[in-house]
């Protein structure tokens, strides 16, 4: 579970940095800059804390994708933080009436949910015969007292 972790740990770092050095390599228009709450701030933490928690799952493709995951929101928590003006969006898609600007964090976030929601599924599917029935599920619940 360690090396999961790392591994985890290793990718999520990685495209961070990679993410951060482009948000400060190419520029970003004046409007192109997103605001984000201590909200948000809070629940990007949730999604990271989650992320690493995620390396119990017995495969390292979870973990790698857990590691995508976590690079995304953690490349976008720390520039806005570490932005007065929000988050950076240099990449710039431009249409005759309308433009779109996102940044390598968006990307790496949306592959990592895309990428860890299918090998969850693979996983767990490999993994069903150590599943409870539902009906085993439903009367373990059951007999739980309140807390």
């Amino acid at each position: 579970m360690l090396w999961r972790a790392l591994t985890t740990v290793a990718v999520a770092v990685v495209l961070a940095a990679v993410d951060l050095a482009h948000k400060t390599a190419f520029v970003t228009p004046p409007w192109g800059y997103h605001a984000r709450s201590g909200a948000w701030l809070a629940l990007t933490a949730a999604v990271v804390v989650g992320c690493l928690l995620l390396v119990r799952v017995p495969s390292w493709a979870v973990a790698a994708a857990a590691g995508v995951l976590a690079g995304g929101a953690a490349g976008n928590a720390v520039s806005a933080v570490g932005s007065g003006e929000g988050v950076p969006n240099p990449i710039v898609l431009e249409g005759s009436r309308h433009a779109v600007a996102f940044n390598l964090a968006d990307v790496f976030t949306l592959a990592g949910i895309l990428l860890l929601t299918s090998l969850l599924v693979v996983v767990t599917l490999d993994h069903r015969d150590r599943l409870l029935p539902p009906r085993a599920a439903w009367r373990r619940a059951r007999r739980r007292p309140p807390r």
